[in-house]
């Protein structure tokens, strides 16, 4: 709970500018006893004004600070320090400063100087500066004690002369009491939580029935997004089935190749085979040719000396034939070797075109199974029976492209169709954004012409408030006009009846008498409310001086036997 606990003073009203007074608070109470004019009320307005910062009533021009007459200075500086404790148990200060300032000609100026806000519970013993604002100290302090500025203004630091407002008239009366108890403030809140909840429950109704549109549009759009999803499905099975369909036939046209270069290197390699064994033969039957046609010379003495004598020249040339034959014998050799290997490596080749016709038989079976496979897995009919020749292969294959070509037509057609559809879609979508944008603005319009019909709403019941509120008044005005009528028709029926003229005259001079007599007095007043603080101290001390005097008159009665004893006279208070 918040708790006042010190007021410091100085330079304010009958306070002295020269010194602080300071007030301590107790608890549960505390009662401030002072005489007339002594500053109980001035407490008061400093708690009031170290609060709230409103200063009291009629204090304009610088009459709430110490008089700079009776301060004998051209400048009087004013403060009022108050530490209390906050709703949180926290301790606060609040410093306000005040000047005012004597004029060159008659008059005062007043400024407010700095003011502070504090934590004085910070840690190390130093204070923790909240505000310097005097409009934040002003919102803060209410806040920090837990009260609202109009309890303080009206309830905690009612100023006396303002304490009769219970017994007001009931227009001012009703006024009061919203500003204490914030009644103005809970009947907004409320207006402005129907209104709210009735916005509310417009937008959600306009949520809900959008919502259902686009779940009906989701639900659709689902359906659609399906249906593409299970043709993109097939679309792409039948891309995977052409696919492997064109590397089955890309594999049977390599193998086919393969398969027909094999066959023709056979045949060129059995060709070849075929001559070299016919020149083998060729050769044998020449060595046999040969050998048939050498025979015994049967020749007389003559002859074979002749022969003999010309035996060097036929040795010679028998050499040189030999040489001869030898060199084509080594040829032939060098023939029959390369032969016999060309032989060897030709049956090696045989083994191997046998291996490869073997595997080509393999292939083409494999082939043909494969024909039958993909037959009947695309109804093409007519080749189940084995062997397929050529032809039927080059059928199978026209067909199969025919298929393809077929599926591939097929397959674009579908991709066209699911083009148009999307293209369609697109446009569905695009024109729904469209709507969906203009509704949104359609929206947002209705919003701001809502929000604007709230105003108006609001600016209406405040004036049907004023306008409640000043019946009452205008009751009372109209009642105060008819009595006025009437003391009027009375004062015409006077005024027919007696001639009033001498009267006013004389009515005029007292009035303007009394009016000279009011300026008078009215300046022996604020001559007197200058000097009211003086009278205050005047009146102290001559209290203290009266009760100075009935000390000491106490005290020579008291002594005077025993100043006779021993002055012998009685003493006298002058000495």
């Amino acid at each position: 709970m918040s708790s006042l606990d010190k007021l410091a003073i100085r330079g304010i009203r009958s306070f002295d500018d020269k010194q602080i007074s300071v007030i301590e608070f107790f608890s549960p109470v505390t009662v401030i006893v002072g005489h007339n004019g002594s500053g109980k009320t001035t407490i008061i307005e400093c708690l009031k004004y170290a609060t709230t910062g409103d200063q009291p009533a009629n204090t304009r021009g610088g009459a709430f600070i110490h008089d700079p007459k009776m301060a004998n200075e051209k400048e009087v500086k004013a403060q009022v320090k108050l530490r209390f404790f906050a709703a949180n148990g926290k301790r606060m200060i609040a410093i306000r400063n005040l000047s005012v300032t004597m004029k060159k000609t008659a008059g005062m100026t007043m400024k407010t100087l700095e003011s502070v806000l504090a934590s004085a519970d910070s840690e190390g013993g130093k204070r923790t500066a909240i505000s310097t604002k005097c409009a934040e100290m002003d919102v803060e302090i209410p806040h920090l004690l837990g009260v609202s500025k109009s309890v303080l203004e009206n309830v905690i630091f009612c100023h006396q002369e303002d304490s009769y407002w219970p017994l007001a008239e009931p227009l001012a009366l009703k006024k009061k009491f919203d500003d204490i108890f914030e009644a103005t403030r809970y009947t907004k809140a409320l207006d402005s939580i129907k209104a709210l909840r009735k916005e509310r429950v417009a937008e959600l109704k306009a949520e809900k029935e959008r919502l259902e549109s686009l779940s009906r549009e989701k639900s659709h759009a689902d359906r659609l997004k399906s249906r593409v999803s299970d043709l993109n499905a097939t679309i792409a099975s039948k891309e995977v089935a052409y696919e492997e369909t064109k590397k089955q036939y890309e594999l049977l046209v390599a193998a086919n190749a393969k398969f027909y270069d094999s066959s023709s290197k056979f045949r060129e390699t059995y060709m070849r085979v075929k001559q070299l064994e016919e020149t083998k033969q060729r050769y044998n039957d020449d060595l046999s040719d040969l050998r048939a046609s050498v025979q015994e010379i049967n020749a007389s003495e003559d002859e074979l000396n002749q022969q003999m004598a010309d035996f060097d020249k036929n040795l010679g040339r028998q050499r040189q034939e030999r040489r001869t034959q030898e060199s084509n014998l080594q040829d032939l050799e060098e023939g029959l070797a390369a032969s016999r290997k060309a032989h060897v490596a030709l049956i090696d080749e045989h083994g191997q075109l046998a291996a490869e016709a073997k595997a080509q038989e393999a292939r083409i079976t494999e082939r043909e199974a494969l024909v039958r496979q993909v037959g009947a897995q695309h109804n093409i009919r007519g080749f189940e029976s084995s062997p397929l020749s050529k032809e039927q292969i080059s059928d199978f294959v026209s067909r199969l492209d025919t298929l393809q070509r077929q599926q591939a037509t097929e397959t674009e057609n579908i991709q066209q169709e699911i083009r148009e559809k999307n293209q369609v879609y697109n446009a569905k979508y695009r024109d729904l954004t469209t709507e969906l944008a203009k509704l949104q603005q359609q929206r947002a319009d209705a919003k701001d012409r809502i929000s604007k019909l709230q105003s108006n709403i609001i600016t209406t019941e405040a004036r049907i408030e004023a306008s409640q509120m000043l019946e009452g008044e205008l009751e009372t005005l109209v009642t105060d006009i008819e009595e006025k009528k009437v003391r009027i028709e009375k004062a015409k029926t006077e005024l027919t009846n007696a001639n009033y003229e001498g009267q006013t005259t004389q009515f005029n001079n007292r009035s303007r008498a009394l009016e000279d007599k009011r300026d008078i007095l009215n300046t022996e007043i604020r001559t007197l409310s200058l000097e009211a603080d003086t009278r205050a101290r005047l009146n102290l001390k001559r209290d203290e001086v009266k009760s100075k005097t009935n000390e000491l008159k106490n005290i020579l009665q008291i002594s005077n036997p025993k100043f006779k004893k021993y002055i012998g006279s009685e003493p006298r208070a002058p000495d």
